[in-house]
C-alpha cells in the first residue's frame, strides 16, 4: 500500500478532505468526537508519521523549541543547560519561550515555532494543557517530548523522575530522625506531580503510623515570597509542626526565610528539605537537604529523544524515569 494521504484518511474515518484538514491545523469548530476520530485515523494510516519525509515536505530546521512554566525557577536554568549542550553538539539551535504557567501563551508559542519550520519542541507543560491540542500538532508532523510534567497518560515521549519516591525518600528522612508534625507546602492544586509527591509524603506517614493532616499542607507559587507567606501563616496556625518539605527548593528557600523570620532557627527548631537539588541548594545557610532529580540529565536526555524523532525514527512511544536521590545536608540537623 502506498503512502495515506489527506483523502485517505477523510474516506477512512468518514469525513470531507477540508475537516481532515481543520483538524490537523487545529483550525474551525471541530467536535471533540470528529477530532478523535481523525486523529485516530492519522495514527492507524500512518499519515504523516514518516518524520524525515513530514521535515522534507514542511522544510524543517535545526531549530528546536523548549517551552517552560517559569524561568525565573533555577530547576529550569539547569534543564536548559542539559538540553543546549546536547543540541550544540548535535548542530541543532534552541529557542527558549517562558509560558508562565498559561495555555494560551504556550499554545500560541506552539503555532509559531510550526510557523518558522522548527524541527520539533521539548514541552514542561502549563497546567490544564490542553492533550487534544498536542495531539493534534503531532499530527501535522511536528514531535513534541515532554520533560518534568507528565500529561496524556503515556500518549507523549516523557522524560521525568519519581515523584512519588522521591516524596517518600524525604518524609522517611524527616520520620527517622523523629519528626511526626511534617508539613508539605507549595505546588499548584490540580497539578499532576503535585499529586504524586503528595502521595509519597502521605503513603510514608500511613506506613508509620502517622495520620495526614490536612491542615498541614498548603499549596503555593513556586517563589520564595510565596513559599515563605505560605509557611509564616502554617507555623503560626501550627505551632507543633517541626519539619517542612517544600515542594521544589525555591520555595523551600522561603520556608527557611519565613523560619529565620520568626526568630527560629533552621535545622535546629524547624528542619527543612528540598525538592530538585538545585546549584543555590548547597550555598544557602544551613545548606538545604533536598531531592535531586538530575535536571541536567533530564534535559540531555529530552533533546536525544526528540532528534531522533526529527530524523524519522517511529519507535513505539518511551518514557524515560531518571530515580531521585535523597541528598543530606544540615537544614535537617537532629530532633
Amino acid at each position: 500500500m502506498g503512502k495515506a494521504t489527506i483523502a485517505d484518511v477523510a474516506k477512512y474515518c468518514q469525513v470531507s478532505t477540508a475537516t481532515v484538514s481543520m483538524v490537523l491545523t487545529n483550525k474551525g469548530r471541530i467536535s471533540d468526537v470528529t477530532r478523535a476520530k481523525v486523529l485516530k485515523a492519522v495514527d492507524d494510516l500512518g499519515y504523516i508519521y514518516n518524520q524525515a519525509a513530514a521535515n522534507l515536505r514542511h522544510k524543517r530546521s535545526n531549530l528546536v523549541g523548549l517551552l517552560i512554566p517559569d524561568i525565573t525557577n533555577p530547576f529550569y536554568a539547569e534543564l536548559i543547560a542539559g538540553l543546549s549542550h546536547w543540541l550544540e553538539e548535535n548542530d541543532s539551535l534552541l529557542f527558549l519561550a517562558n509560558a508562565e504557567e498559561n495555555v494560551a501563551r504556550q499554545d500560541k508559542f506552539i503555532e509559531s515555532l510550526i510557523s518558522q519550520n522548527a524541527g520539533g519542541l521539548v514541552l514542561c507543560p502549563a497546567k490544564d494543557t490542553d492533550v487534544n491540542f498536542l495531539n493534534t500538532v503531532r499530527g501535522r508532523g511536528f514531535p513534541i517530548v515532554l520533560a518534568v510534567r507528565p500529561v496524556g497518560e503515556d500518549q507523549f515521549d516523557y522524560v521525568g523522575t519519581n515523584n512519588f519516591m522521591g516524596l517518600q525518600a524525604a518524609t522517611e528522612h524527616l520520620i527517622k530522625l523523629g519528626h511526626r508534625n511534617i508539613a508539605f507546602i507549595g505546588g499548584l492544586e490540580g497539578s499532576q506531580t503535585r499529586s504524586h509527591r503528595l502521595g509519597g509524603y502521605m503513603s510514608k506517614l500511613l506506613e508509620h503510623g502517622i495520620s495526614p493532616q490536612e491542615k498541614y499542607i498548603v499549596s503555593c507559587g513556586a517563589s520564595r515570597p510565596e513559599g515563605a507567606a505560605a509557611t509564616k501563616k502554617m507555623l503560626e496556625q501550627n505551632p507543633e509542626i517541626t519539619a517542612v518539605i517544600g515542594y521544589q527548593d525555591i520555595v523551600a528557600f522561603g520556608v527557611m526565610r519565613a523560619i529565620k523570620d520568626m526568630g527560629l532557627t533552621v535545622g535546629k527548631d524547624i528542619a527543612v528539605v528540598g525538592f530538585d537539588d538545585v546549584p543555590e541548594a548547597i550555598d544557602t545557610s544551613p545548606a538545604l537537604t533536598t531531592i535531586s532529580v538530575s535536571a541536567q540529565q533530564i534535559g540531555r536526555a529530552a533533546g536525544e529523544i526528540l532528534l531522533t524523532r526529527m530524523k524519522g525514527s517511529d519507535k513505539p512511544i518511551k518514557s524515560l524515569i531518571f530515580p531521585p536521590k535523597l541528598v543530606v545536608r544540615k537544614s535537617c540537623g537532629s530532633c
